[in-house]
């Protein structure tokens, strides 16, 4: 049976806030109950403090992987993280697109990302019945044009419900809600914000026309 896995930020050895954690448990909670067929998920915290955060890299910001399954929770690794620079999104029509877990195994969304490199984009923006999804490793959302205060509306069915995703809209920060792909190029938006568990809100913005829309990706 296939793993999943959750990622989280830490910066300079600390977890992040307790309802952050706690979107990560729910999820694992979710897989384990759906996915597995168990009445309980993992402990999170507990797989954390088995294995902390390794004193090199208790400096800067870490991308931590907890890796589990249907026998438990496989390993926790740290990885030194570098925010990725995106200027530009391909976007690409994939109908069959489904990652409703955060599964271990992305090769379908790594060969949509090494397309959209080749064609000289950041990542790929995936298309699914002419409904705005997720980019590859990110979830997005879009500002209306001209609004004051700022509109953010983010696919009301995206690929993955990420962590923080769910984070930004009980805040109220994003508002779910059907997003053509018509929208992206038709002046209802003019911006795209991505998003996940290791880059807040703001922090990847590019302007809605650097979203491309070029056959045979998107006809």
């Amino acid at each position: 049976m296939c793993l999943c896995v959750e990622t989280i930020w830490i910066a300079d050895g600390r977890l992040p806030l307790p309802e952050i954690l706690a979107l990560h448990q729910e999820r694992i909670g979710r897989t384990c109950r759906e996915l597995y067929g168990l009445l309980a998920g993992y402990d999170l915290s507990a797989a954390l403090a088995e294995m902390p955060v390794p004193p090199a890299l208790r400096s800067g910001t870490v991308k931590c992987r907890v890796v589990y399954g249907p026998q438990g929770v496989g390993h926790v690794e740290y990885l030194p993280y570098t925010p990725p620079r995106i200027g530009s999104l391909l976007a690409v029509a994939d109908d069959d697109a489904d990652y409703p877990y955060k599964y271990n195994d992305r090769l379908r969304l790594t060969a949509w990302h090494g397309q959209a490199a080749a064609e000289g984009c950041g990542d790929a923006l995936i298309i699914r019945h002419g409904k705005v999804t997720d980019t590859t490793f990110c979830n997005a959302a879009f500002r209306v044009a001209g609004s004051s205060p700022e509109v953010w509306h983010t696919p009301a069915e995206p690929l993955l419900r990420g962590t923080m995703r769910e984070y930004l809209i009980k805040q109220g920060t994003i508002v779910p809600c059907e997003i053509p792909a018509t929208a992206l190029y038709n002046g209802m938006y003019d911006c795209a914000a991505l998003f996940n568990a290791m880059n807040d809100f703001g922090s990847l913005l590019l302007p809605a026309n650097r979203i491309i829309f070029r056959p045979p990706y998107f006809l």
